[in-house]
């Protein structure tokens, strides 16, 4: 993708540039730190589409965004690669389980079974990534990731 830059004198920069999909795009950075961008369909097109304008704080909040700060997307393959060797599992904790009524830094699952556990369901009740001083209780679900055999084992150790 080719990006043309312009000054703007007293205004600031300009930013022009086509997407493979998305049409044609100008965005001016004023002096002052607002953004505005412009999309228009053709290059040649007078008005355009849409427009918004942003502050400074949100185009970089936006920018980090873009740049995957939070999140990277996973290329297909390695995805591909992923699924093929690793599961994510939902598994009951039985009532007379080993690992029930211990905390989860206590029932050292990862040691006996190499599964992590990524959430915990209780009571309709979702918890995320769970603190290691979570006590798992009998008829919670465990959201466990890990690879095939570990999972079963975790499975297994559910069900004692």
């Amino acid at each position: 993708m080719e990006v043309k830059i312009s000054d703007l004198p007293g205004i600031g920069k300009k930013y022009t540039l086509d997407t493979a999909h998305s049409g044609h795009f100008v965005i001016i950075i004023h002096q002052q730190g607002m953004r505005e961008f412009f999309h228009f369909k053709h290059p040649d097109d007078d008005e355009a589409d849409y427009s918004f304008q942003l502050n400074d704080e949100e185009s970089r909040k936006i920018g980090a965004i873009m740049l995957g700060v939070d999140y990277q997307p996973v290329a297909d393959d390695r995805m591909e690669l992923f699924l093929r060797n690793v599961r994510l599992e939902w598994i009951k904790v039985k009532p007379d389980c080993l690992i029930a009524h211990k905390r989860i830094d206590e029932a050292k699952i990862r040691t006996l079974t190499g599964c992590t556990v990524i959430g915990l369901q209780r009571e309709g009740e979702l918890i995320g990534s769970p603190d290691i001083s979570e006590v798992i209780r009998p008829g919670d679900t465990l959201m466990a990731i890990g690879k095939r055999d570990q999972v079963k084992a975790l499975e297994d150790l559910c069900k004692a």
